[in-house]
């Protein structure tokens, strides 16, 4: 047994953006040597991504995988997991992980459980009865932005102690080479998943607006997801006649080079948790620019380090495009900000500082295990 405090982090395997996270607390875990940790994922349909996997075997993480279905099955594998590793803190990512997580948890009597909340998710009613009677359990709800605790607030699913932890990316894996923003091409970028949440058709429609006006740059669409929303995206690019204007890029494994090629890089979307991608553009050097919703306003201040647009709004996007493709020094200003305010305000060593404060604070008041 370890002589560290153990800890579990329990999050999906598909690669979204809580996988992201709780790999990195992980992997900082292993770094700092204040805790040892077990990944644990929950098998999906999408595989993990090769990136995901290269880091885990870079640092030597350990993981375990847990079935999808039927949840009684994950609940047990869990079960068994928890028996084996005995942790300390059991921290469980996203939705709907955190509900069969904590279950596991609870039932184990792990001293410390944790309940980190990524997105503004759409709770159904049973959902939101499963998760209710949990809260008052939890150690503490960690949310990634003021806007995912606004949201889960009126929902009833906060426990009794909130804290607003922002996540963290890798700033210097788009800053390295990135060239002046005068001697990029008037080329504009969105890399998001096709979902839902997302919305790429105002970003063609304002490409549309663009290009009735002079504009000559191309717009690249990056991202995986669902089948039926990239092929409504094509057909709208197709009606607006902008087949050979717009590039469907797929997954991309390696964004740099195509941040590095554009002045704007764009966040079309209906709700965040706290987009890592908005962070990615602006240490890349890139015009930011996002809907004004939730998780977004965590990391944007219009004419800051950034720009905003109203949710959907295509007019209102296509005219801030028109200035930041522009190039004037008031916009490489605003550029500038945004490159310096990326790596200081959200770094990954400043997230699992924040954690790990948290956990040895949790720690320190917790029952001892039944």
């Amino acid at each position: 047994m370890s002589a560290l405090p153990c800890v579990i982090h329990f999050v999906t395997g598909g690669g979204s953006g809580a996988t992201k996270v709780a790999l990195e607390l992980a992997c900082g875990h292993l770094k700092s040597g204040h805790y040892e940790p077990l990944l644990v994922m929950r098998r999906k349909k999408v595989s993990l991504p090769t990136s995901m996997q290269a880091q885990i075997d870079a640092a030597g993480l350990r993981t375990a995988w847990v079935d999808d279905w039927p949840k009684w099955t994950t609940r047990r594998q869990l079960a068994a997991l928890i028996a084996e590793f005995k942790p300390q803190i059991f921290a469980a990512h996203g939705f709907s992980e955190h509900i069969w997580g904590r279950q596991a948890a609870f039932a184990a009597h792990v001293p410390v459980v944790l309940h980190i909340e990524q997105n503004c998710e759409r709770y159904a009613f049973w959902r939101r009865w499963a998760a209710r009677p949990l809260g008052a359990r939890t150690s503490a709800t960690v949310c990634v932005s003021q806007g995912v605790a606004d949201h889960l607030r009126p929902l009833g699913l906060i426990g009794p102690r909130l804290e607003i932890i922002h996540n963290g990316a890798d700033a210097t894996r788009y800053s390295v080479g990135a060239p002046p923003f005068a001697s990029r091409s008037q080329d504009i970028i969105m890399v998001a998943r096709f979902a839902r949440q997302k919305d790429q058709p105002t970003l063609i429609r304002a490409a549309k607006r663009l290009a009735d006006t002079g504009w000559t740059g191309r717009l690249l669409l990056g991202g995986d997801g669902k089948t039926s929303h990239r092929r409504a995206c094509e057909q709208l690019v197709a009606s607006l006649g902008l087949t050979d204007r717009v590039d469907f890029l797929g997954r991309v494994a390696d964004a740099a080079p195509l941040y590095h090629r554009c002045r704007a890089a764009v966040l079309a979307t209906h709700y965040e948790g706290l987009p890592l991608v908005l962070i990615d553009y602006m240490a890349a050097g890139c015009a930011a620019i996002g809907s004004e919703v939730s998780g977004v306003t965590d990391i944007i201040q219009p004419g800051v380090n950034g720009w905003m647009f109203s949710k959907g709004d295509d007019a209102a996007l296509a005219d801030i495009l028109r200035r930041v493709l522009g190039g004037r020094p008031e916009i490489e200003a605003v550029v500038a900000r945004g490159r310096a305010d990326a790596p200081a305000t959200f770094s990954v060593g400043r997230m699992i500082g924040r954690y790990e404060s948290l956990f040895a604070e949790l720690l320190k008041v917790s029952p001892a295990p039944k």
